[in-house]
């Protein structure tokens, strides 16, 4: 999944280099007459698929020729974006659009340099269709919209439809209860297998999400309602890790190394046969296809499974966003509506498909999207929450994300038989209580 940034990277170090250069930058439309026009810059995430990235480019330089303008655009790795946006912010030479997960739409709408987009969103909608919901719950505080739904990424879980169909199984998991059973028949240490490929390493964001998707479907949560009360310490909060806990240790489904896992370790437990089942994006399926057409034949998706309460699953929002201090507002909202053109925008997000899911509910509907192994990407878009469940997402939720708190916690839990999950969950309360109390 996405990595999560680091903040504070020498900024003052990098405000020179990062602003007042292009990394990897294209500017459109090239010519005598450049100084004469206004010069747009959009900072967008560099993704996997290269056609996409050519796309954009494309785009840009079409968006420039029409309206007469310079677009410079620069595709940038997401783990470089910080620096770059802290500098922009104290020098106040931002972009005029930019990329954002909707984790720093909601830090930096705390700190108050995102312009409301709240008509743009609007305007976008009454020329394209409506977005879905969970999109722009994302990017929503105080009714308001912050930045505009760009592309949704979806976590769904991947099983071995040979291996379920060989252990009596003609189904996925519909509920955490039938993940557990089915994963403790997949485990045959003797070959090599097991049934649940999940892990507890340090830097493991995808144990990160799992485990909140697993805690809100019992009733649970990991922050507050209010933004200020932590919840974490609940019956339910404990139920779902005594959930998890036994995965580990009581039916042993998990590969022995897995308590170390980054965010590979999944993946490679998945392509290597270790594991029968694993959750991740579409970038895995993408992979499989290409590298390992006979596993690609044998691999299912999925939604995750449901617990007491329902369907919970960590949503991954992409936006873009224009700062207050841009030079070029208006132009820039000219140029989000002509980048989310449906025309145009549905063959984009179909050549990164399935990892890039769109923000318009019409285009789930596409072909694309009815592929067997495809359509559990976009179905799950409607049950997708966010850091800070059951209350809006906030900065404070992103901390004790990015701390790996939560990892910390479990990964002691699945280590010493002695700590208990009431223990555990008693001990994160109160880590999580500091952690707002700053």
């Amino acid at each position: 999944m996405n990595r999560w940034i680091k903040k504070g990277a020498a900024v003052s170090l990098l405000a020179a280099l990062a602003v007042g250069c292009s990394t990897g930058g294209e500017t459109a439309n090239q010519g005598a007459d450049n100084k004469t026009k206004p010069t747009l810059t959009f900072w967008m995430k560099k993704q996997l698929f290269e056609d996409q990235n050519k796309l954009v480019q494309e785009r840009a330089k079409q968006f420039g020729t029409e309206h007469n303008v310079n677009v410079n655009i620069e595709l940038i790795a997401y783990e470089d974006f910080y620096p770059k946006w802290s500098a922009a912010i104290e020098s106040r030479t931002v972009p005029d659009i930019s990329f954002f997960g909707y984790q720093e739409i909601g830090q930096f709408y705390a700190k108050g340099v995102l312009e409301d987009t709240t008509d743009l969103v609007k305007s976008i909608e009454s020329k394209n269709g409506e977005m879905q919901a969970s999109m722009k719950k994302a990017i929503t505080f105080q009714g308001k919209q912050y930045a505009i739904p760009f592309w949704t990424e979806s976590q769904v879980l991947y099983y071995r439809k040979d291996l379920l169909k060989n252990a009596g199984f003609d189904a996925p998991p519909k509920t955490w209860d039938e993940f557990r059973k089915m994963a403790k028949a997949l485990t045959d240490p003797g070959k090599g297998v097991y049934g649940a490929g999940m892990g507890y390493g340090k830097g493991n964001s995808d144990a990160e999400f799992l485990t909140r998707g697993i805690i809100w479907s019992y009733g649970g949560s990991l922050d507050t309602k209010d933004g200020k009360t932590v919840i974490a310490n609940s019956p339910e909060t404990i139920e779902a890790t005594k959930v998890i806990r036994d995965i580990f240790m009581t039916d042993k489904s998990t590969p022995p190394s897995a308590i170390g896992w980054d965010d590979s370790g999944n993946n490679k437990a998945y392509l290597s046969g270790q594991a029968a089942m694993v959750f991740n994006v579409g970038s895995l399926l993408s992979t499989i296809k290409k590298d390992n057409p006979e596993l690609y034949e044998k691999t299912g998706i999925a939604p995750y499974p449901a617990g007491p309460k329902g369907t919970f699953i960590p949503g991954i929002s992409n936006n873009l966003g224009i700062f207050k201090d841009s030079q070029n507002k208006e132009l820039a909202k000219q140029f989000v509506e002509y980048m989310l053109a449906t025309d145009w925008y549905k063959t984009w997000i179909e050549k990164g498909a399935p990892l890039t899911g769109p923000v318009y509910t019409k285009l789930t509907s596409e072909p694309v999207w009815q592929d067997e192994r495809n359509k559990a990407f976009v179905d799950s878009v409607k049950g997708f929450y966010f850091l800070g469940y059951p209350g809006e997402y906030n900065p404070k939720a992103g901390e004790v994300f990015n701390l790996r708190i939560v990892n910390d916690t479990f990964q002691k839990l699945l280590l010493e038989p002695s700590y208990t999950p009431e223990t555990a969950i008693k001990d994160l309360q109160t880590k999580i209580e500091e952690i707002y109390k700053k």
